[in-house]
């Protein structure tokens, strides 16, 4: 299997799990038309093209994790999230006290861990269905999971969530790995504390999380 037929073979599942569309031969199409990082940033531009929302996926696979984590959106929101997976439910009030020191957190929100749901978090990455069966084998299907919201989250403050997160959360609570071999898969599932998105993909995860409409996003 090639690269590109990898990647249309993730985005075609993330997009089976949302309204279907595109199919897997437009995807196709579409992939093949990005062979630059310009191209790639054409499509950020256009929250209408129908690879906006898998823009960070596509940095991911094509362009590395470097890329990745320094692109700047075309598009923002002036809010992010923190999700909290139910294996690490115990952090909750911890993790809200130690954020409302810098962020504004708004009401927790609770929802079943349902493979929506972790689609709208990681489906079209190479760690989505390692993570997706994980969740499955340690039986934490339809167990509450935590959003916490974060309000007045500027880019700046986006930036030093993200900086939080990847110091903070391990020491919150372990993070939990099973092995790809007792899930059939090539990769090992790991459930971390909690989950924050980056910079390139926070506006797309609150749209699919619908902790927005498209109308809250606004052309930087």
């Amino acid at each position: 299997m090639t690269d590109t037929e990898e990647l249309i073979d993730l985005l075609s599942d993330y997009f089976l799990q949302k309204n279907g569309n595109p199919v897997k031969e437009e995807l196709l199409q579409y992939i093949e038309a990005i062979n630059t990082f310009e191209d790639l940033i054409a499509v950020d531009r256009d929250p209408r093209h129908p690879l906006w929302r898998v823009v960070p996926q596509i940095a991911m696979h094509r362009f590395g994790l470097e890329t990745f984590q320094k692109f700047e959106p075309n598009y923002a929101a002036d809010k992010s999230f923190v999700f909290v997976h139910p294996a690490h439910r115990h952090i909750v009030g911890s993790l809200k006290n130690s954020l409302q020191e810098r962020w504004i957190v708004g009401k927790e929100i609770t929802r079943a861990l349902t493979p929506e749901l972790i689609n709208s978090l990681y489906g079209g990455y190479r760690w989505h269905a390692p993570y997706a069966a994980g969740c499955s084998y340690l039986g934490y299907l339809g167990q509450p999971a935590t959003i916490l919201p974060l309000a007045s989250c500027s880019h700046r403050a986006l930036r030093e969530l993200i900086a939080y997160k990847n110091a903070s959360r391990t020491a919150l609570s372990k993070k939990i790995i099973v092995p790809g071999e007792c899930l059939d898969q090539t990769m090992d599932a790991v459930i971390q504390a909690f989950h924050c998105p980056d910079v390139i993909e926070n506006s797309r995860q609150l749209l699919d999380l619908e902790l927005i409409d498209i109308n809250n996003i606004y052309n930087k």
